[in-house]
Order: C-alpha cells, then structure tokens, then sequence
C-alpha cells in the first residue's frame, strides 16, 4: 500500500466521499426512497436491541428541511396506559444500566441521525399511540446539538405496565468514559492528543488491500469535541468479511470540577462493493448485525487511547 502521510489535525481535511450532511445539499423529499430503506434498517436495530417488541416504526414524512419519522407501540403493549409507562421505564432502566453516558431519547435520534446521514436538528422522531391526544413523545434535535424530548399531553395512568428487561438495555451501545486524566492538562492538549493518536497512529496506512487509502473527513473539529469520519477502510472491525467500512468516531473532552473527562462514541458501518465502495443506501449499522466486533474493536481502539494519553507529558 502507498505510503500516506496524514497533516496535523487542525490543518488536515478530506472530505468524504459523499455528501455528509444531506440537509445542506437539496431538497430532503428528493431522497425519500432512501430513507424508506433506512426506516427498514432502524426497525432492525430497534430489533436487535430487544426494542421491537416496544416500539414499531409506522411511517416517515418527508419535508424540504426536515424528517419525521413516526413510531407506534408493538403488538404487545396493546394500550396507550401501557406504551406510556413503558416509555417511562425504559427511560429509566435505559440511564441507570449507561450511568447517563447517554440518554435513552438520544440514542434513539442519534442513531437514526448516523442512519440517514443528517444532523439531528433536520429530524424528529414521534412516539405516539392509538391517540396522540392521549399519549406523544416528541424527540428533536437543537443547532447547536442538543437533543431534547418533550411529553404532551399526558394522563394519569389507568394500568398496563409492560415488564422491560433490564439485561437486555445494558447491552445496548452507548460509547464509553475516561475521567481519571487529573488536571495535568488541558481541555485543548487532550483533544489535540487524541486527534494524533487516531490520525498518526491508529488509522495512518490504513485503507483496502489494493485499491484505496483511507479518506477522512475532520471538518466537524471544535475546541473540546470532534466528529470525525473513516471511510475507504477494511478489514478493520470486521475481518476476512470482506466489507467496506465507516468509522465515526465523536470525541468529547470537559473539564468537571478540575478533572479532566472524555467522552466518546464509535459508529461503524459496512457494505459490499467491488471496485468502488458501496452507495449510501448499501451501508449498514454494524450494531445492528455485529455487535460484538463492533464493541470488541472499540474497546481495543480506546484503551490503545488511554494508554497514550498516559505517556504524554
């Protein structure tokens, strides 16, 4: 493989290979076959996760500058008494089995934010009964990042509690934390330094065995976070697959009462190609269809990470 050489993190920017945020480029109804694909795909997810048996996906509605996408209650939570309290429940299983690394509603809209490519302040996602009047969550994304969701029109309850397995919420993906960095160093020198690790170290002669070089895309970098893409890559999670792979990679770094914490969350997606890597409807969660390797690639990732951030000075 030629060898590739990656420039500082601040100066160096590759951009992906398509568009990476759909809502600045046109028209959103212009891509609705696409997200009808990736509805199909969430509701695998919501599957894979032990959440289909909650929640179904019903129907999107595409506008110019926004996308909604509308669940209902499964089967078995055949009331709106019983879709209500078991929203409630899963909320808060959902944030006692993550330590509140991530909350329930947020890894609903970032995960279908990561699926159809859009910033989460172009979409919402609607959680409703038989009647809205009754029961609604709204979850919506603000522009500066913040995801929020608010409860309308809620009754007392009459009854109907759906038992939610705790186990099985614990598994799901909700990246990790390092904050025993100590206040030896800066919000900037922290983020700085990961930002190396990943470009100089980690993902550096990365790509395919033949035909592509790692292209990266760090034009989302600020002052204590970034939002980082890989593509061109494989062979990296998923080994001997075969696969093209995506790597998103959010890094966080914040200063909590003189302590140093950093927060992260690592995405992968993979899709066949030959010759060319797949289109953006051909790529798929690797949470949804490999969980452990993903989990097991992330985990090896961040301690290599640590132990760098250990050895700076």
């Amino acid at each position: 493989m030629k060898n590739f050489r990656f420039l500082p993190a601040l100066l160096f920017t590759l951009f992906f290979c398509f568009p990476k945020d759909l809502s600045a480029q046109h028209d959103l109804v212009q891509n609705d076959s696409f997200f009808t694909v990736h509805m199909k795909e969430y509701q695998a997810w919501l599957d894979s996760n032990g959440l289909g048996i909650f929640f179904r996906t019903e129907r999107l509605s595409v506008a110019p500058d926004k996308l909604m996408l509308y669940l209902t209650a499964a089967p078995q939570v055949a009331s709106c008494d019983s879709l209500q309290a078991t929203w409630e429940e899963i909320g808060k299983a959902f944030d006692k089995a993550h330590f509140h690394k991530q909350l329930f509603h947020e890894k609903l809209l970032e995960t279908w934010s990561v699926m159809t490519e859009l910033p989460t302040d172009s979409m919402e996602i609607i959680i409703r009964c038989d009647d809205p009047s009754y029961f609604n969550v709204r979850i919506y994304g603000e522009p500066g990042g913040r995801i929020l969701a608010d409860e309308q029109n809620m009754k007392a309850l009459g009854g109907g509690i759906v038992k939610v397995p705790f186990n099985q919420l614990n598994t799901i993906h909700t990246g990790g934390r390092l904050d025993s960095l100590g206040r030896l160093r800066t919000v900037r020198k922290v983020r700085l330094a990961i930002g190396d690790y990943l470009l100089n170290h980690h993902y550096k002669d990365k790509g395919t065995p033949i035909l592509y070089n790692v292209r990266i895309d760090t034009s989302a970098s600020y002052y204590n976070e970034f939002t980082w893409e890989f593509t061109h890559l494989s062979n990296e999670v998923l080994k001997d697959e075969g696969y093209y792979e995506y790597h998103r990679i959010k890094i966080e770094v914040q200063d909590r009462n003189n302590n140093l914490e950093v927060t992260w969350q690592f995405t992968g997606k993979f899709g066949s190609g030959i010759l060319f890597p797949p289109r953006r409807n051909d790529y798929k969660l690797m949470e949804t269809y490999y969980r452990e390797d993903e989990k097991e690639y992330e985990a090896d990732l961040f301690k290599k990470i640590t132990e760098y951030l250990q050895k700076k000075p």
